[in-house]
């Protein structure tokens, strides 16, 4: 018989999500770069993706995605160009990014584009994380 604790681990979903975690957003000459305070992470947000594995839990990394010269887009106006679509600025960050390339294969680890502030907007984060 399964205790009432047991029970309630095999029911729980872990999940990490590393969002817009890029060379655009974090990198000292990124587009819109966070700085410092974004770059002291990367070490806590690997040790974390390989917890949360090593947990059976997921780890999702939606990432922002912009076409160049898309005029239509509602952050064209606010924002200088970033994260567009196959270029250096849109690669994850640092040691993230090595992380990414040796475990973008796992069945538990899926990064995914978004299009909007929210991972959530137009994307089956929501149905995923339930």
């Amino acid at each position: 018989m399964l205790s009432e604790h047991k029970l309630e681990d095999m029911l729980m979903t872990h999940a990490l999500l590393i969002i817009d975690y890029t060379n655009d957003f974090v990198a000292p000459n990124g587009a819109l770069t966070a700085g410092a305070p974004a770059q002291a992470i990367d070490d806590a947000i690997v040790a974390a993706a390989d917890q949360t594995l090593a947990d059976g839990g997921w780890v999702y990394l939606p990432t922002d995605l912009h076409v160049a010269g898309d005029q239509y887009h509602p952050e064209t106006k606010l924002f200088p160009p970033h994260n567009e679509r196959d270029t250096w600025g849109r690669a994850f960050y640092g040691h993230t990014g090595e992380w990414y390339a040796a475990h973008h294969a796992d069945a538990q680890v899926h990064a995914f584009a978004k299009t909007r502030y929210s991972s959530f907007a137009g994307t089956p984060l929501d149905l995923w994380l339930r």
